[in-house]
């Protein structure tokens, strides 16, 4: 059974997504898209360039994007304009016309790609999707394993402990994606590992569901900002062995290229975490098809923490703007044979049957 680890269905991207409304939810995306490493490119001719800003450049609260002229364009760009100029992203692949991912879509590429389950990650710029993915469930049981959402910046609210607990119980989530730079909507006053959040943090132990971490580098993402998330982490886990998490994204090729910081080492010897393998969309950029060039990191983390802390990602459809789905599964069942066949088997499905009980 192959399970991937990684992939998303959303509505329309330009609508409210499940936010209260369409502003909030572009809020988010505005974040993500500003510090989103690929390139920035002029609408007019589409060449890259390195002066259209979107925001402030300090990213430290919802102020960073006010006045900004943001938009949801078509073919996966999204679209903003500065002194004039009108700019684009990237970020989702051009086939993604009408910038939506609905079940059925993911279900085909599925079906070809020889897929048999998928864990749907709730990542804030696509909306707040309890709903759609517990309707998506109830259309297509065994085929979805779905995440919940929270907002990590009121995670210490009652309301948002009970809406967990709705979302769990009553809506089938089987764990909780949770995001670093959700704290953003609070200008990261507080951060996960806050004492105030200890009460959510015994709801997410009571419910015994793991956590799905989406780790990254605050206000702005730098190798030293994520790497003081990571020791955050660290701390959080230091209160909480027994409960579950995934790394997701995994660990960045440049860190497993020389000697590995102290605070990823830490984290990477605790048994509790599950490590993303999901190195097609990182480096799709600067390496083609089957990604040779990863092997010696892959190795390194293959050797770090073993097949059955490794789980295989997609990031699906966004990783369509580099490789197909098939692709992004292949250039690591067929080309990474330092990889026992024990192993593989555990990445790329058994870990995650395991965690989940599937």
């Amino acid at each position: 059974m192959i399970v991937d680890a990684h992939a998303h269905i959303f509505p329309p991207l330009g609508g409210a997504s499940g936010f209260s409304t369409e502003a909030e939810h572009r809020l988010y995306l505005e974040l993500y898209i500003a510090t989103h490493p690929q390139p920035t490119r002029r609408l007019a001719d589409h060449r890259q360039s390195y002066s259209g800003v979107l925001g402030d450049g300090s990213y430290e609260s919802p102020a960073a994007f006010a006045g900004s002229d943001f938009r949801v364009g078509p073919y996966g760009r999204f679209e903003w304009a500065t002194e004039g100029q009108h700019y684009y992203r990237q970020f989702l692949p051009p086939s993604l016309q009408r910038m939506e991912a609905p079940a059925d879509f993911l279900l085909q590429e599925m079906a070809y790609a020889g897929v048999d389950i998928v864990v749907l990650q709730n990542a804030r710029l696509y909306g707040r999707l309890n709903e759609c993915f517990a309707d998506a469930c109830r259309a297509h049981p065994g085929k979805f394993i779905p995440l919940a959402d929270v907002d990590e910046s009121r995670a210490d609210n009652p309301a948002e402990i009970a809406r967990l607990e709705r979302a769990v119980r009553g809506q089938g989530m089987r764990g909780l994606y949770y995001a670093t730079r959700g704290h953003f909507a609070d200008s990261y006053r507080r951060s996960f590992e806050d004492p105030a959040f200890d009460g959510f943090w015994d709801a997410v132990r009571r419910l015994r569901i793991p956590v799905f971490w989406e780790i990254i580098g605050v206000p702005v993402p730098t190798a030293r900002t994520y790497l003081d998330q990571i020791d955050r982490l660290n701390r959080w886990a230091d209160r909480y062995p027994d409960i579950r998490c995934v790394l997701t994204h995994g660990i960045d090729v440049e860190f497993l290229r020389t000697d590995l910081p102290e605070p990823l080492q830490e984290l990477l010897r605790r048994e509790q975490f599950l490590i993303e393998l999901l190195y097609p969309i990182s480096q799709g950029r600067l390496d083609d098809y089957p990604y040779r060039t990863v092997h010696p990191a892959m190795q390194r983390l293959y050797r770090l923490v073993g097949g059955n802390r490794l789980i295989w990602g997609s990031d699906m459809p966004n990783v369509q703007r580099h490789c197909t789905y098939r692709q992004s599964l292949t250039y690591l069942q067929g080309y990474c044979h330092f990889i026992g066949s024990t192993d593989m088997a555990a990445i790329l499905g058994g870990n995650l049957q395991e965690l989940f009980d599937v």
